[in-house]
């Protein structure tokens, strides 16, 4: 079986290793995207295909909103405190917070079963 792809778009790498850590399952492949990395242009060239994408709070809202748009086809989850502006939006999930691994988890794996 074909392992899930789910990218991370995080500006603290300590974020970051905490959720590849917390979701280091057999059935997923992680990568992230961290800190400086994270601008207009490296999202608008991303190419890899991806199942999933968990999207930081404190990434710039203009920023937020054209990776929404990019992905738009696939599920996003939102780390906690990200504005809600678009919480209606289908295949976007804003997590609660504090961020609970074992939600996220639960959250992915909910997806995926599909």
């Amino acid at each position: 079986m074909e392992r899930r792809r789910i990218h991370i778009l995080c500006l603290k790498p300590e974020i970051c290793s905490l959720i590849k850590k917390g979701l280091n399952f057999s059935d997923y492949s992680i990568s992230c995207s961290q800190g400086d990395d994270i601008t207009e242009e490296s999202v608008l060239k991303f190419d890899e295909k991806i199942d999933c994408l968990i999207l930081d709070k404190d990434i710039d809202a203009g920023l937020r909103e054209k990776i929404k748009n990019k992905f738009e086809n696939i599920a996003i989850i939102c780390l906690p405190s990200l504005d809600s502006e678009n919480n209606f939006r289908s295949g976007v999930k804003n997590m609660s917070e504090p961020l609970r691994l074992s939600e996220l988890a639960e959250y992915i794996n909910s997806i995926f079963k599909n």
